[in-house]
């Protein structure tokens, strides 16, 4: 009788075990983390493709004074070597500055910026992130009386945030998507997970020449 009994509690330990799991992984914020962000990011890239499109059947050559999303190639890559969407970054024009030049790859910068993961349930306007140990808000960052700009080399950053500098103007306010292989690739940090395509909203106040 107590074989029988068992073997009969079984099939409903195991089922109960799996629905458990299931649930675990539902609950998991970061469960199937590469897939979801390259969607995410192919998701975005489509989305500034189609708005270049627009601005350049619309204004011609003058398309890019007037669109909201702009594509840039990977400062590593020369002009002429085959690449993939892959190595560009979609970029969300927020503001326009005044400035006329933009900062060299050997120049110092002077950046606001803030960083988030893609969204997720728990956090849907994304997961914020800061390397200083704090999460201030946008209205912190880039409020003209709280803002703090951090100054780091052009050249000293991941290669998307690099790439985005090289064709800033002071000024400018940009929302910039970086995947996984222009940022910390399949490298983890104590912040950011493996393959995490990372979302920098970034103004540029100032930037020097080498001294």
């Amino acid at each position: 009788m107590k074989t029988r009994l068992l073997l009969l509690l079984l099939p409903l330990l195991a089922l109960c075990a799996c629905s458990e799991e299931s649930e675990n992984d539902n609950n998991n914020e970061y469960a199937n983390w590469q897939v979801r962000n390259e969607q995410f990011f192919a998701q975005k890239m489509a989305e500034a493709r189609a708005a270049r499109d627009a601005a350049r059947a619309l204004y011609g050559d003058a398309w890019q004074e007037h669109s909201e999303w702009l594509i840039l190639r990977d400062y590593q890559l020369s002009p002429d070597a085959a690449a993939s969407y892959l190595d560009s970054i979609p970029v969300q024009v927020l503001q326009r500055g005044t400035g006329s030049g933009s900062p060299l790859y050997t120049d110092t910068a002077s950046v606001c910026y803030l960083g988030r993961l893609m969204p997720t349930d728990v956090h849907p306007q994304g997961y914020p992130f800061s390397f200083t140990g704090t999460l201030p808000t946008d209205a912190q960052v880039f409020g003209e009386t709280t803002r703090a700009p951090v100054k780091s080399l052009v050249s000293g950053n991941v290669a998307g945030f690099t790439t985005a500098l090289q064709h800033m103007h002071i000024g400018d306010r940009w929302r910039i998507y970086l995947p996984p292989g222009q940022a910390y690739g399949s490298n983890a940090t104590t912040l950011i997970p493996a393959y995490s395509v990372l979302d920098f909203t970034l103004e540029l106040r100032a930037y020097f020449k080498p001294q």
